[in-house]
């Protein structure tokens, strides 16, 4: 377990931290606007609208990894090397490399792909396939190989994709319009259950053995993937959520606008905790992914 990896983390303005989801303390001086959050031992990797840092454990503060081609981070993902994150951005993904001096030069990966491919929402690390990742855009699902391979479509095309999973030993896919997908390989994508058709799908986070959870323009919904989606809770649009990775009951929700709320019933009751106006990401503790 890494040394960030105790407690539940949001990002909001700045980076805040939690052992319960009920009180939260800040995480250095950082108070501007977060979107993207990457977990990694000794360190946290932090995407804000205008750049890149990462915050070492030892001293909470903010270190710049961004360079002048490197803004609006809207996800981030691993990979290997040196600064071992690749970064998404409406521009595209792009993989840096750090020089002698310390300073950390960008290169876009996306540069032959239409506008709206180019528009990164999401970024998936393949765990099947090493150097392979999946990319959510403003026109669909791809697919992006280090090993040669390039670019390459999938079968989730002609809308927004804005979140992406790995759970259950699949593929999961939030869309705009056409509700969740899944898929066992990446590329064949298939309708996950039904009900979710009629407006965009924000986020997805596993809920224990059997149940996936779906952040919505309506609040939250759970299901199984298979059957109809059921809502729960207040009428907020969920941007975030995540369950704790042992107590399956227990949830958290982002809302934008609306803050953070937290549920200890499975959705049946819900609290707003802190003094947030909007939550962008949530990161359970660590533990076994579902």
């Amino acid at each position: 377990m890494s040394d960030w990896g105790r407690d539940w983390l949001i990002a909001s303005h700045g980076i805040w931290r939690s052992a319960d989801g009920v009180d939260w303390e800040r995480t250095g001086a950082f108070g501007y606007p977060v979107k993207a959050v990457l977990r990694q031992p000794h360190r946290l990797v932090v995407g804000a609208m205008w750049g890149l840092f990462e915050v070492l454990t030892e001293s909470a503060r903010f270190t710049q990894l961004h360079d002048e081609t490197l803004t609006e981070i809207l996800a981030l993902a691993p990979t290997s090397g040196d600064p071992g994150v690749v970064a998404a951005s409406p521009y595209g993904i792009a993989w840096g490399r750090r020089g002698d001096l310390g300073a950390t030069r960008w290169t876009s990966r996306s540069d032959a792909l239409s506008i709206n491919e180019r528009f990164s929402n999401a970024i998936l690390a393949d765990p099947t396939s090493p150097g392979r990742w999946l990319v959510g855009t403003e026109a669909g699902v791809l697919a992006y190989g280090e090993d040669g391979n390039g670019w390459e479509r999938t079968s989730l095309t002609g809308t927004p994709c804005r979140a992406l999973l790995r759970a259950y030993d699949r593929f999961w896919a939030a869309t705009d319009d056409r509700g969740v997908w899944h898929s066992a390989d990446g590329l064949s994508w298939s309708r996950a259950g039904s009900g979710l058709d009629d407006g965009a799908v924000f986020a997805l986070a596993p809920a224990g053995p059997d149940r996936l959870l779906a952040g919505t323009l309506e609040g939250v919904c759970v299901g199984d993937g298979r059957s109809t989606w059921r809502r729960l809770g207040p009428r907020i649009l969920v941007s975030v959520l995540a369950s704790h990775p042992r107590e399956h009951d227990l949830w958290l929700a982002g809302a934008c606008p609306g803050g953070l709320w937290r549920s200890e019933d499975a959705g049946d009751s819900w609290r707003q905790r802190g003094n947030f106006d909007s939550v962008m990401a949530i990161l359970p503790p660590e533990g076994s992914t579902p």
